[in-house]
């Protein structure tokens, strides 16, 4: 992890309503069957919470937002985890990130 120091000032513009997109995977892997939702309407805390809820003790879950680039194209930015049936290859961080959702499985992030 990299921390630095910043201007607060330096975005142009703020969202307040976000998208967030949920995958819930469910199997043993290597391929995981997935369900996926956009949640509106929520703060990411609560979001998380509720794919905790969703994913149970067996399943994995990872949280998105959802945005647009310049061209008007969907994407996402990865909050907590990723797709688990992506391969990560040789790429240490995705390696790291997939560790870590295992990890989590049955596990309270989020304290109610």
């Amino acid at each position: 992890m990299h921390v630095e120091p910043v201007d607060e000032r330096d975005s142009s513009w703020e969202d307040h309503r976000p998208r967030f997109r949920v995958y819930l995977f469910s199997g043993g892997g290597p391929s995981f069957a997935t369900s996926t939702y956009d949640v509106t309407g929520a703060e990411v805390l609560e979001v998380v919470s509720w794919a905790e809820d969703q994913a149970g003790d067996e399943g994995l879950y990872a949280v998105a937002l959802v945005g647009k680039n310049p061209r008007g194209e969907k994407g996402l930015t990865w909050l907590v985890g990723m797709d688990a049936n992506d391969t990560p290859g040789h790429n240490l961080r995705q390696e790291m990130i997939r560790t870590a959702m295992h990890a989590r499985r049955g596990q309270r992030s989020i304290a109610r």
